[in-house]
């Protein structure tokens, strides 16, 4: 009776937070970073993708280096690149995204750009804390094939910094089942079909200024 107790407990517990989260170590991520120039769209990011290493501004050692601008959520750097004047770096743990400016000398901060992160598996951000004159949001950047978390960073000359997310995710299906090797048992098996994508519920764009003066009250969560 007392198992069965605490088993019912744990599951209206489940039921009443809505949605369960997943640590997101492991996910595969894909990462653009192209330049901001007047008159284009904060969030959409157009031009070349300097997160791809055939740029050549990632430097090695990082998770996108020798990468199309992919990486895999894990202990390391998911995400490096310079411009001589900059370095920019993109670093997640299961449940948080740190994207940081290092000034490597005075021209630094000097060069507006837009990023976006995307995995059908994140779900959304919401901002922890940033001193970059920055907007961010999370939606359809017409760049990915879903929902991605994006900013866009307008311009600090020589001033560095860093801007921190909490994002929610969702497990991945499991692979589909191996039934072809029951075929030798039966001329009638078949395969399995594939379980369904895990597909986040839309969401819509926002704009969100981050200055340094730390706008806190603009502070908006975006949901799957």
């Amino acid at each position: 009776m007392k198992k069965f107790a605490t088993v019912l407990t744990v599951a209206i517990l489940s039921m009443s937070t809505g949605k369960i989260w997943a640590d997101g170590i492991g996910l595969t991520i894909s990462g653009v970073l192209t330049l901001y120039t007047a008159g284009d769209v904060p969030l959409q990011p157009s031009g070349i993708n300097y997160l791809d290493s055939a740029s050549g501004a990632v430097p090695p050692g990082y998770g996108n280096s020798n990468t199309h601008g992919t990486a895999v959520i894990g202990s390391g750097i998911e995400f490096g690149l310079s411009n001589g004047s900059d370095l920019v770096t993109i670093d997640y743990t299961g449940t948080t995204a740190t994207l940081t400016d290092t000034c490597l000398n005075s021209g630094c901060g000097s060069t507006p750009v837009t990023i976006a992160i995307y995995s059908p598996y994140i779900t959304g951000y919401s901002l922890v804390s940033s001193n970059l004159n920055t907007s961010f949001g999370y939606g359809d950047t017409r760049y990915f094939p879903g929902n991605a978390g994006a900013l866009t960073f307008f311009g600090d000359p020589g001033v560095g910094g860093s801007i921190t997310f909490d994002y929610t995710s969702i497990a991945p299906p499991p692979p589909a089942t191996q039934s072809l090797r029951l075929a030798s048992f039966s001329r009638f098996a078949s395969p399995a079909a594939d379980p369904p994508s895990a597909v986040p519920e839309p969401a819509s764009f926002g704009l969100v200024g981050t200055g340094l003066l730390g706008l806190a009250g603009c502070i908006r969560r975006f949901r799957a």
